[in-house]
């Protein structure tokens, strides 16, 4: 595959990463509301089943992670965190398996020369921890996207999922007590003001985030 190919492949890979997730919450939320018994009333093999499914559906980018959060906390309350936790921990391998395949070569070779950003790539490749953690807890940052770009990169494989974990719970905690709080999704829907307490805890981690990246571009790699 020629250069320019593999890097408009590649290109495409992150902006499908990108967009699905909110056609598919989109569906996953209609269903939830013209179903709301479905999900609870699975029994115990019917519940594995559908975590494994959650892994492949937060995994291949078919919903936003904070968006499942919040549906996880409307529908279980707190005793989706643990299953939720796990599965998202597995879905962030899956993303970084996914993306090593793909190898990502091409791109960041035209990131590095075309944006003369080797050095600042180097340096997230040196601080991949630190650099996995901050992304992982900024609201900015797409989940599946991150996960194709850190494993673009190179970034060991402890470090983005340790690293990645750590840096997802604030945002995870977030949205599943918001999603606790919520009446129905119809009510959640139509009283926005329900998320005011979720934007300004958000705000806060965006502020964490980028003060935190700030330092470490700051550093020498």
């Amino acid at each position: 595959m020629s250069q320019n190919r593999r890097i408009l492949f590649e290109t495409l890979y992150l902006l499908w990463m990108g967009a699905l997730p909110v056609l598919s919450s989109l569906l996953l939320g209609y269903f939830a509301l013209a179903n709301p018994d479905f999900f609870t009333s699975f029994n115990a093999l019917e519940s594995v089943i559908f975590w494994v499914i959650a892994v492949f559906i937060m995994g291949l980018a078919l919903c936003p992670t904070t968006f499942f959060a919040m549906f996880t906390g409307y529908v279980w309350g707190w005793s989706g965190l643990l299953p939720l936790i796990v599965a998202y921990a597995i879905a962030s391998l899956l993303g970084y398996a996914m993306a090593r395949k793909m190898k990502g070569d091409a791109l960041i070779e035209l990131i590095r020369v075309k944006f003369k950003a080797a050095d600042f790539l180097d340096n997230v490749q040196a601080q991949s921890f630190a650099w996995v953690f901050l992304a992982r807890l900024s609201p900015i940052f797409p989940f599946a996207i991150t996960n194709a770009l850190m494993a673009f990169l190179g970034v060991p494989l402890r470090q983005f999922f340790v690293g990645g974990t750590l840096g997802m719970l604030p945002r995870t905690l977030i949205a599943l007590w918001t999603g606790t709080q919520a009446a129905s999704w119809a009510n959640l829907l139509n009283h926005p003001e329900m998320l005011r307490w979720q934007d300004v805890a958000s705000l806060g981690m965006l502020f964490i985030s980028v003060i935190g990246m700030f330092v470490l571009a700051k550093r020498k790699a």
